[in-house]
């Protein structure tokens, strides 16, 4: 059982310093409630008729405001640091509390002897509380504490025990009430001295336990540190994050006279990844970062941007040149992944401090678009941004803005192209043929705004209704007499959505044209191996429904004769391109086709003869 030496009764300068914020704390508190006591039963008291005790009330009012003062008084005097000692400073504390005591003491001597009872009970029980609070909030108090225990209860009991009846036994109670709230007050008074000795003991280990922690300290300042690289590198290359490059560019910044940003997105990462293994897509990355530290000067700043987008910033235009060709021969060693060569590139754009941008995210969004436009030309070397290719940016993003709009308030309408007979020059059909009469921009090119559309998701849209139009079209031209097929060309993302055959079957049904008198033509990618699955359950339902399907543009895209053999096609279109040079080497292309299409029992169109 753990002893603890006995609290000294008395205190002395370092206890009353470690005593004086609890009575501080506490002081205008308890002047609150012995105030609040007093206006309480000066009421009570007047109510039932006695109107001297309002003279007793102004008494207590005037001590309470005289107490407020001095404290006051005396805190300023601290915050100044002209205040008095911790004790001298407890002893006028003391004397506030006294001088409450006392006034309750000239109250209860003649208030205790009154007619009413009410009156009488209620001023014995604030009496009894005022000196139970007292053991508790002057437990600071080694003096003050039991005197005024003593002043509070003493006068009222014998004023009590000097009147006959109940009253005596009363006052007596109130004797032994005041006894043991005295020793209440001592027990509780010693429970807090040891309180604060165990405090000081505290504060002397504190500082033993600061000394012992400074080796702590290290280890958490290095761990830190370990934890601040972390956060500011990528973990499986060992570059700068997005967070470490941009506290790096900030501080090189005020030094950087000129510098390149450069942005490498990655091609065919993916592929690689999905095929085998994101083990095989993590060794890219790595040799990548290990190839470009080795190879770039030791200020350049190397990040990786994203999944498989790294960024590097080369101070200094000097270095450009250098920088570009480290870029360009970046894939030219074989990257081997357990014996087998990784077919990986990028598309990779260059944008110029300060002519391009002032801050990181400025450059990086111009080196971006550079590589965007890379990618977008099959580029393989470093394409440096230009203006133009961010008005092309707001060009793209204004006509996916405006398509929505633009069927809405029907500024797109179909032009047709008739399909004649070589040999008869009979009518076959016409192909539906989309434009786009913008209103600021003009008329719009096919070629521009429907590759924006697929880009944007809004092919499907646009697409169905470029299909409801055309199936018009061509129902008002059977209801006239004219026998003639309408031709629409559909996207390979519409006929990889099983709802297609639906649109497609909604919109015949709509305008009651039947199916063999609409064609659907895709281009040579529907044969791409990526999701050949479900685009030849779309062709074949399509096939079923009657609807003739063609090949357009054929010899321009991805030719497969196995493919053409499995899907249902019943018609390629020869592109323009050939055509137009049919006295050339195009002729020998237009031949083969011809020959395919007969062996396929396949109909040829030909594309572009005026």
């Amino acid at each position: 059982m753990t002893t603890h030496p006995p609290a000294p009764l008395r205190q002395s300068g370092p206890i009353a310093a470690a005593l004086l914020p609890i009575v501080r704390r506490n002081y205008l508190p308890a002047l609150l409630v012995n105030y609040v006591a007093s206006t309480a039963v000066s009421v009570l008291a007047a109510t039932a008729g006695i109107t001297w005790v309002w003279w007793w009330f102004g008494l207590v009012s005037l001590v309470s405001l005289v107490r407020i003062a001095v404290h006051r008084t005396i805190a300023a005097a601290v915050a100044r640091g002209t205040g008095p000692a911790p004790g001298r400073e407890l002893f006028i504390a003391g004397l506030g509390k006294l001088a409450a005591a006392l006034s309750w003491a000239l109250l209860a001597w003649p208030l205790l002897v009154v007619a009413d009872p009410l009156v009488k009970f209620a001023a014995s029980i604030v009496l009894a509380g005022m000196a139970a609070g007292a053991i508790g909030i002057l437990a600071p108090f080694g003096v003050v504490g039991p005197l005024y225990i003593l002043i509070v209860m003493v006068p009222g009991s014998i004023r009590l025990m000097l009147a006959a009846g109940p009253d005596f036994v009363i006052g007596a109670l109130g004797l032994v009430f005041c006894s043991v709230m005295i020793a209440g007050h001592r027990a509780n008074r010693i429970l807090l001295l040891q309180s604060v000795q165990l405090g000081r003991r505290n504060s002397e280990l504190m500082a033993e336990i600061l000394d012992a922690n400074q080796t702590l300290e290290n280890k958490v300042r290095e761990r830190t540190e370990t934890l601040e690289h972390q956060a500011s590198h990528d973990l499986l290359t060992g570059l700068l994050n997005r967070r470490g490059l941009s506290e790096q560019f900030e501080k090189a910044m005020p030094r950087l006279g000129a510098a390149e940003v450069y942005f490498l997105d990655l091609n065919r990462f993916k592929r690689i990844n999905d095929t085998l293994g994101h083990d095989a897509g993590d060794y890219v990355l790595r040799e990548i970062a290990l190839r470009l530290m080795a190879r770039l000067p030791a200020n350049a700043l190397i990040a990786r941007w994203g999944g498989d987008e790294l960024v590097v910033v080369t101070p200094g235009a000097a270095q450009g040149g250098t920088s570009s060709s480290v870029m360009e021969n970046l894939f030219a060693t074989p990257y081997v992944f357990y014996g087998q060569t990784l077919d990986i590139g990028a598309s990779i754009g260059v944008a110029h401090y300060p002519d391009d941008g002032q801050g990181l995210e400025e450059l990086i969004w111009a080196a971006d678009l550079a590589a965007t436009q890379a990618k977008r030309q099959n580029v393989t070397t470093p394409l440096s941004y230009d203006h133009s290719l961010a008005v092309a940016l707001q060009r793209r993003e204004r006509i996916a803005d405006d398509i929505a709009a633009g069927l809405k308030q029907d500024q797109f309408w179909l032009a047709f192209q008739p399909i004649v007979a070589a040999a008869t020059g009979d009518l076959h059909g016409f192909e539906a043929l989309l434009r786009w009469t913008h209103p600021t921009l003009g008329t719009l090119a096919p070629d521009e705004f429907i590759p924006i559309a697929e880009e944007s998701n809004q092919i499907a849209m646009l697409g169905a209704w470029v299909l409801d139009r055309a199936c018009a079209a061509a129902a008002r031209w059977q209801r006239g007499g004219v026998r003639a097929a309408v031709a629409v060309n559909c996207s390979v993302r519409q006929l990889s959505q099983p709802e297609f055959v639906d649109t497609v079957r909604g919109a015949l049904t709509r305008h009651q044209l039947g199916a063999q008198w609409l064609h659907l033509e895709v281009t040579e990618s529907v044969f791409m191996p990526a999701d050949d699955a479900q685009t030849l359950a779309v062709l074949t339902q399509l096939d079923e429904l009657g609807i003739c399907l063609a090949v357009d543009d054929f010899g321009t895209g991805y030719s497969s004769l196995a493919r053409l053999r499995d899907f249902p096609m019943r018609q390629i279109k020869i592109d323009k391109s050939f055509i137009a040079d049919i006295d050339g080497r195009s002729r020998s292309v237009i031949e083969g086709a011809a020959l395919i299409a007969r062996r396929f029992d396949l109909q040829i169109v030909a594309e572009g003869v005026e």
